[in-house]
């Protein structure tokens, strides 16, 4: 700690960039949130990486996984892992994560870090989300360090002397002597698992406080972690570009890709899901403007009077009580039509709440020009079969899908991306 104080009063604090995204994965984390992490995976072939452990009853435990996505020198995305909060191993959420990581660790993926690779993991086999065996195409930037630090005699500094004959150099005396930053040290041994993410809800109990419990000091105390546990990573990445700074040009554009477009064919007589007032809104034209109503002028000086004889005035009246009979008629149809909808809609909402065929779903964000009878189609094309539970929210723009089984919810969750039900998507489909 005494090193730490002095190379900090000595130079200013390493500042990690500020176009950098920060996610943390653990049992609390959306599908969605991994399945995007997984597309932009695919787009990424550079990545800086760390971990953290704590020593519990005397044994190393692992606890946290850094891992920067380097989309370019000025972008990239940190995920944090949580080790003692990650789902279970059962869960389509941890076997997402598993993905993810699998992905990150392809052999054409570079991967660098500060010190051998495999002693970064040794402590985090037991949790199975890391596939054990030899990874290739991994970078000890430690090693790397030196060798192309020694070939720069020109750079001077207090410690040069001392490390000349060391192999190791430590991440913080690096980023000194060749950047004059200084690197905070002071969070590395720490209670890393504590749960540093807030919606973990961990900062409600009391673990750093002083003496009482206190909130703002368990969240700043988390935020400090996070900090430190992002400029180890981010450290290494700025290293790595000084070491190689023809690799300082990658470009990774990720875009969420666009999902094949295909002829839909409508069935126009499928619409259980609109209720009676609902379908004249959908079914009839809609105009801006009321059609004119052209009235004939009336000319006092020409108009005929015509008297009605008793025989049309009775003929009159009995097509008038005809057509209160059939107003009537059309009244109770109606009115039984309406109480036909009210039981099916209290059906409905019972199997919602019991049978087991509503208790998978599946939400999406949706494009605001998407209506029932397009949700269902394009589903149908792709082969998606629902509970015939489809609901859209418009104020938040997400649809809630229920599937049948949970085979169903899986098949699903892997063609229904979350661009799915995107204005692009729409364009493509429906034009």
């Amino acid at each position: 700690m005494e090193k730490n104080e002095q190379l900090r009063a000595e130079y200013p604090p390493f500042q990690s960039p500020s176009n950098l995204t920060v996610r943390h994965l653990h049992h609390y984390s959306s599908i969605e949130t991994v399945e995007e992490l997984i597309m932009k995976a695919r787009t990424t072939n550079i990545y800086a990486i760390d971990t953290e452990s704590q020593i519990i009853n005397k044994v190393a435990k692992g606890a946290l996984v850094q891992i920067q996505f380097i989309h370019s020198i000025h972008e990239s995305t940190l995920i944090l892992i949580e080790m003692f909060y990650l789902p279970d191993q059962n869960s389509l959420l941890f076997k997402k994560i598993k993905e993810l990581c699998s992905s990150i660790f392809g052999d054409e993926n570079t991967k660098i870090t500060w010190g051998p690779f495999d002693n970064e993991f040794k402590n985090f086999h037991s949790y199975g989300l890391f596939e054990k065996g030899k990874i290739k195409n991994t970078i000890n930037l430690q090693d790397h360090f030196s060798g192309w630090y020694n070939k720069f005699p020109s750079i001077t500094h207090p410690v040069r002397e001392s490390r000349e004959q060391q192999a190791n150099w430590s991440l913080q005396d690096a980023m000194a002597t060749v950047f004059q930053q200084f690197l905070d040290k002071n969070e590395t041994v720490n209670k890393w698992c504590c749960g540093l993410d807030f919606k973990l809800n961990t900062w409600k109990k009391k673990l750093f406080s002083k003496n009482h419990y206190n909130a703002n000091e368990e969240q700043e105390k988390r935020i400090s972690m996070i900090n430190y546990a992002v400029a180890d990573c981010t450290a290494v990445t700025k290293l790595y570009f000084m070491i190689y700074p023809l690799n300082a040009t990658i470009q990774t554009n990720y875009e969420t890709p666009k999902t094949a477009s295909t002829n839909i064919t409508l069935n126009i007589d499928d619409l259980t899901d609109i209720s009676e007032d609902d379908e004249p809104k959908i079914l009839m034209p809609r105009f801006d403007k009321e059609p004119q109503k052209l009235l004939p002028k009336f000319d006092e000086q020409n108009y005929v009077t015509i008297e009605a004889t008793e025989e049309e005035m009775n003929e009159f009246n009995a097509q008038k009580q005809q057509q209160t009979q059939e107003e009537t008629t059309r009244t109770t149809t109606k009115l039984s039509k309406s109480e036909k909808q009210r039981k099916k809609n209290l059906k409905l909402k019972w199997k919602q709440k019991h049978h087991p065929n509503f208790q998978y779903k599946i939400k999406r964000p949706i494009y605001h020009r998407y209506d029932f009878r397009k949700i269902r189609a394009q589903l149908r094309d792709d082969n998606i079969y629902t509970s015939h539970q489809i609901t859209i929210n418009r104020k938040y723009n997400e649809v809630t899908i229920g599937l049948k089984s949970r085979q169903e919810l899986e098949h699903a969750t892997k063609i229904i991306k979350i661009n799915y039900f995107s204005k692009s998507q729409y364009a493509d489909r429906w034009g």
